[in-house]
């Protein structure tokens, strides 16, 4: 009786196996379906034309974020000299010489 226990082990096993190997098979299928999607010269004209208006929207984004930091950078900039400023003048009045 212990070669049934074996076999029904090693079946056990098996289609253990097989109940990883199918999603497995399957991701990497889309991986490299989208791989080959991904590539310029493949690519269908519709969704190259989807791509050009998600490039545009992207430049869009960066140019509304560019000028919404701008102000915030300037502020920055000048508090970091100011502080520049007055850690120096502080050091040749304090008597450091």
């Amino acid at each position: 009786m212990t070669w049934l226990r074996d076999l029904a082990l090693i079946l056990l096993a098996a289609e253990a196996f097989l109940v990883a190997l199918l999603p497995l098979a399957l991701c990497g299928g889309l991986v490299y379906g989208l791989g080959q999607l991904l590539r310029h010269d493949r690519l269908p004209s519709w969704l190259g034309l989807v791509r050009a208006y998600l490039e545009l929207g992207q430049a869009y984004v960066r140019l509304f974020m560019a000028i919404l930091v701008r102000p915030i950078l300037a502020l920055h900039t000048a508090a970091a000299r100011l502080r520049g400023w007055v850690t120096v003048i502080a050091r040749f009045s304090g008597g450091d010489r």
